[in-house]
């Protein structure tokens, strides 16, 4: 990990530019998260933020993700790989993905931050950024690999008329066209409502048990689109199921990702 902090402090100080969930899944899972801070979290958290918002924050890793030292440093945390059983131990990341997934980074970075007082405050807030997308990414049907089935939705879809890809559904317009005009504010208004019992219930455990259980409620939209010569037509049909699943998705990382920034930043 001291190489990976060396890495992301220099990657700091150069310039960024680019982005490709989209910015409204990822403010609304940071802007939940937020919410749901412990007032001590709060505090710590902004001391490396200046008071700015996790959502300003939380596209950052797609801002920097063509450009050198970022794209070799964190390339590999956008995705994270299950096998057919939708379980995600140490060996199959290892195995299908040289441990550069998003499961095996948020591990390493809660070891690193367990001395986060005698950090660079620049490394610190980089890794802030990650672990704000990181889990965002883990929880969204685009992002999530199965070692058994290739699914990065990099074919070609009509999304009611317009030619896209799925990837790109996923990341963004099934979120935009289930909500019209809904931002990530009222989105948060909209998601942030379980109650402490029900939080408390899909924030068990930490980030392998989390990206496990996401797995486990992404696998059916595996089989939502045929991947055939024709071009899919998704329309209403398609976003009755994927709508709700991706506000599902987006609800339980906000409030996991509330969980991971309290456990470290306490």
């Amino acid at each position: 990990m001291r190489k990976l902090v060396t890495l992301l402090f220099v990657a700091l100080l150069l310039p960024y530019t680019a982005m490709a969930w989209g910015r409204l899944g990822h403010r609304t899972i940071a802007e939940i998260a937020e919410r749901n801070l412990t007032p001590k979290a709060k505090a710590n958290i902004e001391r490396y933020t200046g008071g700015t918002p996790l959502w300003q924050l939380s596209l950052w890793m797609d801002e920097v993700r063509n450009d050198e030292p970022y794209k070799t440093a964190t390339s590999g945390w956008h995705a994270s790989i299950a096998d057919s059983d939708c379980t995600s131990p140490q060996v199959v990341r290892d195995r299908y993905r040289d441990a550069k997934d998003g499961v095996t980074a948020m591990y390493d970075f809660r070891e690193q931050l367990k001395n986060y007082r005698q950090m660079p405050d620049s490394a610190v807030l980089v890794a802030l950024k990650c672990m704000v997308h990181i889990v965002g990414d883990f929880h969204c049907p685009g992002h999530l690999r199965y070692v058994d089935a290739e699914n990065k939705g990099r074919f070609a879809v009509l999304f009611f008329g317009k030619k896209t890809d799925l990837h790109k559904v996923w990341d963004t317009s099934a979120i935009t066209r289930y909500r019209q005009k809904w931002n990530h504010t009222k989105y948060a208004d909209h998601l942030n409502t379980l109650s402490k019992k029900e939080i408390k219930q899909i924030t068990k455990g930490w980030a392998q048990e989390w990206f496990e259980d996401a797995a486990r409620d992404i696998r059916p939209a595996l089989y939502w689109v045929y991947d055939g010569k024709e071009i899919e037509k998704l329309d209403d049909k398609f976003l009755q199921k994927g709508g709700p699943l991706c506000e599902q998705q987006l609800q339980k990382a906000g409030y996991r990702l509330a969980k991971a920034l309290n456990e470290i930043f306490k």
